[in-house]
């Protein structure tokens, strides 16, 4: 009985630690910046971003093998051309989105924290179109001082649908 508590437990657990282990490879990663849709040299397509309340910082979208990931990045330097060098402080794995899923940060969020627009805040949301609103799934704040992703409390928490 209890080797079969312990598989089980193994069946659920290391995945997870698994795909924190691929995602954790690319802490420190360093790039020049790119438009959406381009693809890293090491493979990763970029989907978008925004900087955060501290514009030295930002978080992107990225994508490589079906697996999405958000990446806390930092601006190291630019270039001439004002184009920003970053370098990854963290990462986020998200897993799938459902089509009727968004995920809303930085200047294009329509959410709130308690009242007051945090572009630290990052959120996983259901569209509900019929109600004109979203369903908050999950948060995160993106934590400038420690460069870390946190979990955020989902309370408090209301994103404004904004039609197309």
């Amino acid at each position: 009985m209890k080797l079969k508590v312990f598989l089980a437990i193994a069946f659920l657990v290391f995945p997870v630690f698994a795909n924190q282990q691929k995602t954790k490879k690319y802490i420190g990663y360093r790039h020049k910046g790119v438009v959406v849709n381009a693809t890293l040299p090491n493979g990763v397509k970029h989907l978008g971003g925004g900087l955060l309340s501290d514009e030295r910082y930002g978080v992107s979208r990225y994508e490589k093998d079906g697996k999405l990931m958000l990446w806390f990045e930092k601006v190291t330097s630019r270039n001439s051309e004002g184009v920003p060098n970053w370098v990854v402080k963290d990462v986020l794995s998200i897993g799938n989105i459902k089509r009727n899923e968004e995920l809303l940060y930085s200047y294009s969020s329509t959410c709130k924290q308690n009242d007051k627009v945090n572009l630290d805040l990052i959120v996983k949301a259901e569209l509900l179109p019929n109600k004109k609103g979203y369903k908050v799934l999950q948060a995160w704040k993106a934590n400038v001082k420690n460069e870390k992703f946190e979990t955020a409390q989902i309370k408090g928490i209301k994103c404004e649908y904004a039609a197309p």
